[in-house]
């Protein structure tokens, strides 16, 4: 089966094709432009929740979308609930991460939480210092809408992804690779109020296989 987290993490999260030329010109992020007030309102946030839509957009043609609900609680725990096309849920509690396959009657503990903890899942759990963001472009548009191509991070930990804000708020994340495929996560009817601690806990249905748990 199609592992939508995979996909998300190495294509979005730890897309190492965007890292920033030594030539490309930047500037500081203004603390109180639209994107630095939306950074700094989620950087106090003990927790949110989101529907979102992530859509991957292929150079030649074609693409993928994936929906789902995300819940994020600090420090560390988070919940990524895949439901269309097929249902995947991902979820920690801070000590690794299960991977539950209702289709597959199958849960899986992961062992690593450092695969999934580069720079941009640090930005979601509000993590990243404004000062460690600098802005390559921006643009507005007549919706309210604007555009932001950042470099986050410090020297070799630096990418670059592009944010979309609109009502001094982050509603989108995209990467992009060289190729010129997009990975945009669309964040929808977020809730900023911390999730309940119980959902970042899991455990195996009756009937379901467990492979790979770690005591």
């Amino acid at each position: 089966m199609f592992n939508f987290l995979r996909v998300f993490f190495v294509a979005l999260f730890m897309l190492q094709a965007c890292l920033v030329q030594a030539s490309t010109q930047s500037n500081a992020l203004d603390k109180g432009s639209a994107l630095g007030v939306a950074l700094e309102k989620l950087s106090v946030l003990q927790g949110f929740s989101a529907d979102f839509e992530q859509v991957l957009t292929y150079a030649e043609g074609g693409k993928r979308v994936y929906l789902g609900q995300l819940a994020v609680l600090r420090p560390g725990k988070f919940r990524w609930h895949y439901v269309k096309p097929y249902e995947q849920l991902y979820v920690s509690n801070g000590d690794g991460i299960w991977l539950y396959e209702p289709d597959l009657l199958q849960a899986q503990k992961l062992q690593d939480l450092g695969d999934v903890d580069p720079i941009v899942m640090q930005l979601l759990d509000g993590r990243v210092s404004l000062d460690d963001v600098q802005v390559l472009q921006h643009e507005s548009f007549d919706d309210g809408l604007s555009s932001w191509h950042v470099r986050i991070g410090r020297k070799e930990q630096q990418v670059e992804v592009w944010l979309g804000v609109k009502a001094q708020q982050l509603i989108w994340i995209e990467s992009r690779d060289m190729l010129s495929n997009r990975n945009r996560l669309h964040l929808q009817h977020m809730k900023q109020i911390p999730p309940a601690a119980e959902i970042f806990e899991f455990t195996a249905p009756e009937g379901v296989d467990v492979i790979g748990a770690i005591e």
